[in-house]
Formats: structure tokens, C-alpha cells, sequence
């Protein structure tokens, strides 16, 4: 059974998806939407059925599902339509800019009897999935930190700088990575959370933090050490566990890759040896959660990730960024009153 995906969005992810597409059996694009770029993004990937309203297209267009690659403040919008035409949804994290939206979000999906999966890649990436299933045959034995870091030195679309639409910076952007890594890694969500954020590099584009160290506090003693940044030149994608017997350290960037080295024209271009990636979308998941989530609608089990845990992540966050105002570990779960994430951190004026 073939599942017809329309794709709301035409930006940088809503590629990665499309290419991710053609290596997974029963997974057909089948429609688009955008309000500027779909006719070109469809002709580049060949799509049928353009829009140029993304919740018109989950309203209207002949697909069984929905994937929201849209700004994180459109998430809402485009997930409600497509629930009340019976489509079921995949969403890119994070699930929506605030906590209020997300819950509208699971409601709405559950009494429409939809699935809702949260688009988590690295829940799928083959190298942190091995990493788990060493760490949970006790490899390093019983675990007592984790870390993680997602980190590079900024985003690709200026919507990322505004709060407006994406509802914090580098927290709510890569956060969702490290944190929901680690929860998975561990089988468990944290108790409290005590975090630090600041503005270092892009201070003069956006008022959000551009980086985040965000501690996690599990049952047990157990701890996870979050990072989140758009600070980072050269980036970073790792992985470690710590454990009695023992130590993983895993990185994305590093290993599968070619060692490639590459002279410089001349001694002051850059130069030396470089880590290419030979399928940069198999190595950070993104067919497996197209797979995943086509299985779950096929109703063969639930998806690895879905909307519950989505608000899950997002109260972590909340929980983040009042930390970091309070100078204080917050418990959670926190009130998630607040429109955007960022304004448990700095209210609206």
C-alpha cells in the first residue's frame, strides 16, 4: 500500500525529505505547498499537485498524511486543517513554538483518531541507535550521564532569528535534538532541569539565546547533559555515555565517513582533511522516520515518536529557559501558559 505524503513546506528539510522519500518503498510525494516556491520545488522533485496554501492543501489535496516542514508558529494551523479532513500528520520538531498550540495539536488529532508523529530524526540515526542498544546490553554499564551536543554555527533561513515564528533560538532549535536523543537512550523523561543560556555570536541579529547547556535530572541520580548552539563554528553532533564499566562516544559528523584530504591551491587557502559523509540523510535518520511513520499509519505500531512526547520535549524546554531565569532547577512538568517557549525565558513587553 502506497502512503501519499503532501509536503507543506519547499525549504531546506522539505529537500531532505524528498530525497529521503525515494529510498523508502510505499512513500510517494504526492503534493506540496508553499507560498512562494512550489511550483519550482515540485518541478525539481516531481510533484504532481501544487498549492500555494499549505492548509488548503491538507484540507483539499488527495494524500492519506501531511508533513509540516513549515516555521514552528505555522505548525498549528496546517496540523488542525489536515485532522479535521481525516489526514494523518508528521511534524517537524519542534511540535509548535509554545506549549498551547502543541496540546491544540494532540487534541485535535486524537479526536479526528489520526496519527500524529513527531519528525525526530536522530531518534532514527543508525550510529546513536547503535550507541543505544550497546549502552542498553551494558557496554559501559548501568549509565550515569549522557551527553549530547547539537551544535554548528547558525541556521540557514532568517525565520530561525525570529521569535515570532520560531518561538526561541538555539534552544528551541536544536534543543529538541540532544534532549529527546538522551530520553530515548535512557528509556525515561527527567524529573527537573536546571539550564544556562546566552547570547554570544548572533546577539545583534536576534533577541534569543544562541546557545544552551541544559542539565537533565533523571530518577535514579541519573543525569543528561543537553547542548544546544548556534555559538559552534565547525558545528557538533555527538553522543556519550558514561558508565561504570566503561564509555560511547559517538559522532555523527565523524564516523561513517571518507577521510578525504585535499591540497590547497596555495599555502593560504583552506585546506587539509575533510570527513565527507556518503548519505548524509540515511546518517541522521530521515528515512527511517518516513518508514516509521508509514508503518504506524498502516497501523502496525505506534510511531517512535508522537505527539505526546513532541509537548513532552516542549515542556522540557519551558522548563530550560525558566530555569535560566531563575537561576534555580525547575521540576517538572511547568505551566505551559505561555504563548512561545521563549517567554517563560523573557515575557513579551
Amino acid at each position: 500500500m502506497t502512503l501519499r505524503l503532501g509536503i507543506a513546506g519547499s525549504g531546506f528539510v522539505a529537500s531532505v525529505y524528498c530525497h529521503a522519500a525515494r529510498q523508502v518503498p510505499g512513500v510517494e510525494i504526492a503534493a506540496v505547498a508553499s507560498p512562494r516556491s512550489a511550483a519550482g520545488f515540485a518541478a525539481r522533485w516531481g510533484i504532481p499537485r501544487v498549492y500555494a496554501d499549505p492548509a488548503l492543501m491538507a484540507a483539499e489535496a488527495p494524500v492519506d498524511a501531511v508533513l509540516v516542514a513549515l516555521p514552528n508558529h505555522l505548525h498549528r494551523e496546517v496540523t488542525l486543517a489536515a485532522a479535521a479532513a481525516g489526514r494523518h500528520v508528521l511534524c517537524e520538531k519542534p511540535l509548535a513554538a509554545g506549549i498551547p498550540d502543541a496540546r491544540a495539536m494532540v487534541e485535535a488529532c486524537a479526536a479526528a483518531g489520526v496519527v500524529l508523529a513527531l519528525a525526530e530524526n536522530l531518534l532514527f540515526a543508525p550510529l546513536y541507535e547503535r550507541t543505544r542498544r550497546l549502552a542498553r546490553d551494558g557496554h559501559a554499564g548501568e549509565p550515569f550521564l549522557v551527553k549530547c551536543s547539537q551544535a554548528h554555527g547558525g541556521p540557514y533561513s532568517d525565520w530561525f532569528f525570529d521569535p515570532r515564528q520560531s518561538g526561541g533560538g538555539a534552544l528551541v532549535d536544536m534543543g529538541p535534538h540532544s534532549i529527546h536523543t538522551i530520553c530515548r537512550l535512557l528509556g525515561a523523561w527527567p524529573e527537573a532541569v536546571t539550564a544556562r543560556l546566552g547570547r554570544y555570536l548572533h546577539a545583534a541579529r536576534t533577541p534569543a539565546e544562541d546557545h544552551a547547556h541544559v542539565l537533565l535530572h533523571f530518577p535514579g541520580g541519573v543525569l543528561g547533559i543537553a547542548e544546544a548552539s548556534w555559538a559552534v563554528p565547525g558545528g557538533n553532533d555527538a553522543l556519550e555515555v558514561y558508565g561504570p564499566r566503561g564509555r560511547l562516544l559517538a559522532n555523527l559528523e565523524r564516523g561513517p565517513a571518507i577521510a578525504a584530504y585535499q591540497q590547497p591551491p596555495d599555502p593560504a587557502a583552506p585546506g587539509g582533511w575533510h570527513h565527507i559523509m556518503y548519505e548524509e540523510a540515511w546518517q541522521f535518520g530521515f528515512p527511517g522516520v518516513l518508514q516509521d511513520f508509514a508503518e504506524a499509519v498502516a497501523g502496525l505500531h505506534p510511531p517512535r515518536a508522537d505527539g505526546r512526547d513532541g509537548l513532552r520535549v516542549l515542556e522540557v524546554l519551558a522548563a530550560a529557559y525558566e530555569s535560566d531565569r531563575l537561576g534555580a532547577t525547575v521540576s517538572l512538568p511547568v505551566d505551559g501558559a505561555c504563548e512561545r517557549l521563549i517567554d517563560h525565558w523573557r515575557p513579551p513587553a
